[in-house]
């Protein structure tokens, strides 16, 4: 048992925000039936340094206790960093922006590649590929993510577009008008199309676009791990791979390549 104010969080911690609501829900548990589970920590001086658990930490304190039961392991800075941030990203938890940085973070601190570090949490390597394409996006776009007025969804969506402005604006544009994913989506085709030179059906002379191209798109999003247009036309048809950067490139090329 360790006094509750002795312990501080871990500097590794992905989780930004807890929401009060589910605090008081865990403190309500908490004076109900006590700490279940101990919390994991290793000691630094004469304090302790959560590794995983701080929701029970915070919990306790709400909850009115003065102790908490603790499990106290002997490890390094590194290892406490990987513990803490496997724990939180098998959580459902987090946010999606907030997972993308635990996985930034697990891969310097690993010195590891995203197929690596998706094995270590239990994950697809394109479900970790797009959390972390998510970093591309400009700082407003990813606030709008990190409060959940944008679905990872329309940020995928928002990542084919050319310009941060551009992402900017139709992520403010997206939550103005209250666009679903299906319909951000087909701004940015539009737009894509608009950047390549294609000429746009005239008013009143667009048809529907194919469900079966839509469901073409979305199986090689999930399979390349990217975001994917197809530009269907009669005599003329291109598939637009989106990649963020050399590496990224490479991996899809090497899949591209082994299929």
């Amino acid at each position: 048992m360790i006094e509750v104010v002795r312990i501080h969080p871990s500097p590794y911690q992905p989780r930004k925000h807890i929401a009060e609501n589910e605090l008081r829900e865990l403190a309500d548990s908490v004076r109900a039936s006590g700490i279940l589970q101990p919390i994991l920590v290793r000691k630094v001086g004469d304090q302790f340094e959560l590794v995983a658990g701080e929701r029970r930490w915070r919990a306790a304190q709400l909850a009115g206790l003065t102790q908490i039961p603790a499990l106290v392991r002997s490890v390094t800075d590194d290892d406490s960093a990987i513990i803490g941030l496997v724990e939180n990203l098998q959580r459902e938890d987090l946010n999606a922006l907030e997972k993308a940085q635990g996985f930034q973070l697990l891969m310097k601190k690993l010195g590891a590649t995203q197929d690596a570090v998706a094995a270590r949490v239990g994950m697809e390597r394109s479900s970790v590929a797009n959390f972390l394409r998510l970093l591309d996006l400009p700082e407003p776009v990813q606030a709008h993510v990190s409060r959940g007025t944008l679905t990872m969804g329309h940020a995928r969506a928002l990542l084919g577009l050319s310009t941060p402005e551009a992402m900017i604006h139709w992520g403010d544009e997206a939550v103005r008008l209250g666009l679903s994913v299906r319909s951000l989506e087909a701004k940015v085709r539009e737009m894509q199309s608009a950047s390549l030179g294609e000429s746009q059906p005239k008013a009143g002379s667009r048809k529907a676009r194919p469900v079966w191209l839509n469901e073409l798109e979305e199986s090689l999003v999930e399979s390349l791990g990217t975001p994917v247009a197809i530009r269907y036309g009669r005599k003329r048809s291109q598939i637009i791979i989106d990649c963020g950067g050399r590496d990224e490139f490479e991996r899809i090329y090497q899949r591209l390549k082994g299929s």
